[in-house]
C-alpha cells in the first residue's frame, strides 16, 4: 500500500466532523467512469448472497418461525427479493458497454433498500422474539452494524448511515424489552459506532488513495515506456550499450550517424577510440575501469571535421550471478552548451565592443606580472583617457561613439608591442600593460607612439572626429608594488595630464597623491562653505562701448577658505561640479546676485554662468522663478550664460529647458563662442539673446589678422540675428578701439574694473563710466560719476586671467 504524506496523516488526526475531508478526492472528468467501476468492483466483490442468506436464517431461528407467520413471511420474501435483485444487478453489469456510473447509482439505492428492509426485520425480530433471545439478536444487530458500514465502504455516507440506523435501532429494541439491564449493550454500541464513524472515512481514503495513485502510475510508467521506445529514434539524446570490454554493441541508427561512422565501423570497437586521445579519453577510459556508474562526463570528438562535444552518463549491468554484462547509458550533444559557455566567458573577460581584455582579465593579468617581474622598471603601465569622446558621443550619437571607440582600440593594438596588452577598462578609458621593457624610456616611447595616433581624427559617415589622448604613465616598483597600487598611479598621472591641458603624457611623482589629497580636503571644504559664509561674489562690469555705461554685471565667485585664503575658482568649481555640490552653491549664487541685483537701478543686469550639472537638476526652473519672485527683480534683468560644452550634452533636453527659461523671461547668452564645434548650429536651433566672444580672440586681436576676422564675422552674424555682443577679456585701448571701430556692442575685462564685491561698486552704480586713459601693462579702476570714489591703479598680475568662474 502506498504511505500517506504529511498533509494525508495530519486528516487523520482530526476530530470527527473533519474527517469528511477524507472523502474528498480530485478526480479528472475522464477517470469518473473509471473511479465509478472501482467503487461498483468493491461493492460486487462482497458476498452479499451469503450474508443474506445466513442473517435472515439466523433472524428467523432466533425470533422462532411460530411466532407470527406474517413476520417470517416478511422476512422470508424480502430476502428473495434481494437476491434477485443482486443477480439481475450482476448481469446488468456483465453486458459490454454498460454505464458503471448508473450501475454504481443502482447498487446504492438497493442497499438503500435493503438497509431499510433489515431494519424493519430487526426491529420486529427484537419485539417479537422469546425474552431468552432478544440478548441474541441484539448481538447479530451490532454484528450486521459492523458488517453493513464495511462492506459499503466505498459509499461512505451512506455506510455510515446504514451502520448508525443500525445501532439506533438495536439500541431502542433493547431499551424496550430490557430496560436499564441493556445499558451494557448501549455503551457497546456507541463505542462502536464511534469506531466505524473512523474506520469507514479512513478506509474510504485508502481505498481512494490507492487506486488513484495506482491509475496515475500506471499512466506514468506507460508515458516513460513510450518515450523509452522513441528515444531512440526521435530523442534528442542517444542509447548506447557496451560489452565488458567497453566495445560498442548494436549501435543505432541515429547513434551511428551522429559519430558519422557506418554501424559496421561502429561495432567492435572501444567508446573512448571515438574522441581525441588525451585528458578526456583516460578518464573515460577510467571510469569504464572502475565499474561504477558516472553521469555528464564532457568529451570532445571530430565528426565531419567539426569539433562536437558530447556529454556521457552509463552505468553497468550484471547478471545474476554478480558477472558484469555490459554498459548502459545515453549520450547528449552539447556543442551548443559549449559554444554558449565559451561567448558567456569571452563576455566575462573581454569587452563586447572592441574585443579587447575587459577590467577583469587585466587586473588578473596586471597582477600576475607584477608577482613574475623580478627586476625594477621591467613592468610599466600606461593609463589611456580620450579628450573628445564626450563631445563626439553626445554630438553624433552613441553608434558614432562606439564606431570611435572600435578604432581607437585597433589603433592602440597597432601601436604597442607584440608581448603589451591593451585592455578597455570603460567608458572611454584604456590601460596598457608593458611587460619586459629594456627601461622606462622605451615605456615612454611607446606612450608617444600612442599619443600621435590618438591625434589623428577618425573619419566617419563623412565626418572628420578630432580626438586626443590624455595618457598617464606609472612603472613598478618605483609607482606602486601591487597591480592596484600601479593602476592607481598611473590613473592620477592621467589626471594631471588632463589639468596640464590635455593631449600629452604625464609620469606619476608622488606630489600627485599630495594634489589628490588636496582635491579631497578641498572637496570636504566646500560641503559647509556655504553655510560658513566663506563664499562670496564678485561683481564685473559690462560697459556698453557707445555710451561708456554700465550696464549690468556678471557674478563671479570667490572662495575665502579659513586656511588656505583665497582659492583659485579653477580649482574648486570642477570640484564643485564633480561631486554634486554645484547645485546648493548654484543655488546659493542666483538667489545671492537677485538680491544684490535688487539694489542697482532696474536697466542693470546680472549675468550669472550656469553649469551642465545645474541644467539637469530638475529643480533649476522652480528655483529661478522663486529667487526673482523673492528678491522683486524683473525677470529680463537676469542673464544666464551657458557654454557650448554644455549644449553638445543631450541637446535636445538642453534646449527644450532654455526655452522654459526664456518663457520666464530670463535672457540667455551664449559663452565663449567659437571656441566648440558647432556654434553656428545652436544659433539656429535657439535664438540667444547675446553671444560673448572668448577673451581668446580678444587676446589676439591686435596683433593677429585671423583673430580680427573671427570677431568680425561673429559681430555680423550676431548684428543679422539681433543680437548683442559682448567681447570678454578686454585689457588694453588698442583692443578696445579694435572692437569699437568693429562694432561690438558690449565688452568686460580687466581694462575696466577686475571683478569687486558688490560693497564696492559704488554709491551709484547706474553711473556711466568715465573716461579712460590707461598706460600699457596697468589696468584702472574707474570711478562712478557722482559716487566720489577716485580712480585706483592695479598691476596686472599674470595669474589674473582665469579668475573668473565659468559654471558658476
Amino acid at each position: 500500500m502506498l504511505g500517506l504524506g504529511k498533509f494525508e496523516h495530519e486528516l487523520i488526526r482530526q476530530t470527527p466532523l473533519s474527517l469528511l475531508a477524507l472523502t474528498r478526492h480530485t478526480i479528472e472528468p475522464h477517470e469518473e467512469e473509471w473511479f465509478a467501476r472501482c467503487r461498483a468492483d468493491y461493492l460486487r466483490s462482497f458476498p452479499t448472497t451469503l450474508l443474506e442468506l445466513v442473517r435472515s436464517a439466523l433472524l428467523l431461528a432466533l425470533v422462532g418461525p411460530l411466532t407470527g407467520i406474517a413476520y417470517s413471511l416478511f422476512v422470508t420474501i424480502g430476502c428473495g427479493a434481494f437476491l434477485l435483485a443482486q443477480i439481475s444487478l450482476r448481469r446488468t453489469e456483465a453486458r459490454p458497454g454498460a454505464d458503471q456510473a448508473a450501475a454504481l447509482e443502482t447498487r446504492r439505492r438497493v442497499f438503500a433498500l435493503r438497509v431499510g428492509w433489515w431494519l424493519c426485520a430487526l426491529a420486529g425480530g427484537l419485539a417479537l422474539a422469546p425474552a431468552p433471545n432478544v440478548a441474541a439478536i441484539a448481538a447479530l444487530g451490532i454484528v450486521m452494524m459492523v458488517i453493513d458500514g464495511l462492506r459499503a465502504m466505498s459509499l461512505p455516507y451512506l455506510a455510515l448511515a446504514a451502520s448508525f440506523s443500525g445501532g439506533i435501532v438495536t439500541a431502542g429494541g433493547l431499551l424496550l424489552r430490557g430496560g436499564q439491564d441493556a445499558t451494557p449493550y448501549l455503551l457497546m454500541i456507541l463505542v462502536i459506532a464511534a469506531f466505524l464513524h473512523w474506520s469507514i472515512f479512513n478506509l474510504y481514503y485508502l481505498f481512494a488513495t490507492r487506486r488513484i495513485r495506482t491509475r496515475r502510475l500506471a499512466e506514468a510508467k506507460e508515458t516513460v515506456q513510450l518515450l523509452l521506445n522513441q528515444y531512440d529514434d526521435d530523442g534528442s539524446d542517444w542509447l548506447y550499450e557496451l560489452d565488458a570490454e567497453g566495445r560498442i554493441l548494436n549501435p543505432s541508427a541515429r547513434f551511428s550517424a551522429a559519430c558519422g561512422l557506418a554501424a559496421e565501423e561502429l561495432a567492435g570497437i572501444t567508446l573512448a577510440m571515438l574522441f581525441h586521445e588525451g585528458n578526456h579519453r583516460r578518464t573515460l577510459a577510467n571510469q569504464l575501469e572502475q565499474i561504477e556508474p558516472f553521469r555528464n562526463l564532457v568529451v570532445p570528438l571530430t565528426v565531419d571535421n567539426a569539433e562536437r562535444w558530447w556529454s556521457i552518463s552509463g552505468r553497468p549491468v550484471e547478471h545474476r550471478r554478480g558477472q558484469q554484462a555490459c554498459w548502459r547509458g545515453f549520450i547528449s550533444d552539447i556543442t551548443q552548451a559549449k559554444a554558449a559557455e565559451a561567448r558567456i566567458a569571452f563576455m566575462a573577460h573581454y569587452d563586447q565592443l572592441t574585443g579587447l581584455p575587459n577590467r577583469t582579465l587585466f587586473n588578473a593579468t596586471l597582477e600576475r606580472e607584477m608577482a613574475r617581474s623580478p627586476e625594477p622598471g621591467r613592468t610599466g603601465l600606461l593609463f589611456v583617457d580620450l579628450d573628445h569622446f564626450k563631445e563626439i558621443n553626445d554630438g553624433y550619437g552613441h553608434e558614432t561613439g562606439d564606431a570611435v571607440l572600435g578604432e581607437v582600440g585597433r589603433r592602440l593594438e597597432l601601436a604597442i608591442r607584440p608581448g603589451d596588452m591593451v585592455a578597455r577598462l570603460g567608458g572611454d578609458e584604456f590601460a596598457i600593460l608593458l611587460a619586459d621593457l629594456p627601461s622606462c624610456g622605451v615605456g615612454l616611447e611607446i606612450a608617444d607612439q600612442i599619443l600621435r595616433a590618438m591625434r589623428e581624427p577618425v573619419l566617419l559617415e563623412g565626418h572628420l572626429l578630432p580626438l586626443g589622448a590624455s595618457i598617464g604613465a606609472a612603472f613598478a616598483p618605483r609607482d606602486g608594488l601591487t597591480g592596484e597600487e600601479l593602476l592607481r598611479s598611473a590613473d592620477l598621472a592621467m589626471y594631471n595630464a588632463k589639468l596640464r591641458g590635455r593631449d600629452g603624457i604625464s609620469i606619476f611623482d608622488n606630489s600627485m597623491l599630495d594634489e589628490l589629497q588636496n582635491r579631497r580636503d578641498l572637496a570636504l571644504g566646500l560641503r559647509n562653505a556655504v553655510e560658513q559664509g566663506e563664499m562670496e561674489l564678485h561683481y564685473q562690469p559690462l560697459v556698453e562701448i557707445s555710451t561708456g555705461a554700465t550696464v549690468g554685471y556678471e557674478a563671479l565667485l570667490r572662495w575665502h577658505h579659513p586656511e588656505r585664503g583665497l582659492v583659485s575658482p579653477t580649482e574648486f568649481i570642477p570640484i564643485a561640479e564633480e561631486t554634486g555640490l554645484i547645485v546648493p552653491i548654484g543655488e546659493w549664487i542666483i538667489r545671492t546676485a537677485l538680491h544684490d541685483a535688487a539694489q542697482w537701478p532696474e536697466h542693470q543686469t546680472v549675468a550669472v554662468n550656469v553649469s551642465p550639472v545645474q541644467l539637469r537638476d530638475d529643480r533649476l526652473i522652480r528655483l529661478i522663478a522663486n529667487a526673482l519672485a523673492t528678491s522683486g527683480v524683473a525677470a529680463q534683468r537676469l542673464e544666464l550664460e551657458i557654454t557650448e560644452s554644455l549644449l553638445i550634452q543631450n541637446t535636445d533636453e538642453v534646449l527644450a529647458l532654455l526655452h522654459d527659461l526664456r518663457r520666464l523671461g530670463v535672457r540667455i547668452s551664449l559663452d565663449d563662442f567659437g571656441t566648440g564645434y558647432s556654434s553656428l548650429t545652436y544659433l539656429h536651433y535657439f535664438p540667444f539673446d547675446k553671444i560673448k566672444i572668448d577673451q581668446s580672440f580678444v587676446e589676439g586681436l591686435a596683433d593677429r589678422e585671423d583673430c580680427q576676422a573671427i570677431i568680425q564675422s561673429v559681430i555680423a552674424l550676431a548684428d543679422d540675428l539681433h543680437m548683442v555682443t559682448t567681447a570678454e577679456g578686454v585689457e588694453t585701448k588698442r583692443q578696445l578701439t579694435a572692437l569699437r571701430d568693429l562694432g561690438c556692442i558690449q565688452v568686460q575685462g580687466f581694462y575696466f574694473s577686475q571683478a569687486l564685491p558688490a560693497r564696492e561698486l559704488g554709491n551709484s552704480p547706474a553711473a556711466a563710466l568715465a573716461g579712460t586713459e590707461v598706460e600699457e601693462g596697468k589696468v584702472l579702476r574707474i570711478a562712478r560719476r557722482g559716487s566720489g570714489v577716485k580712480p585706483v591703479q592695479y598691476r596686472r598680475s599674470p595669474q589674473a586671467r582665469g579668475q573668473r568662474v565659468k559654471g558658476a
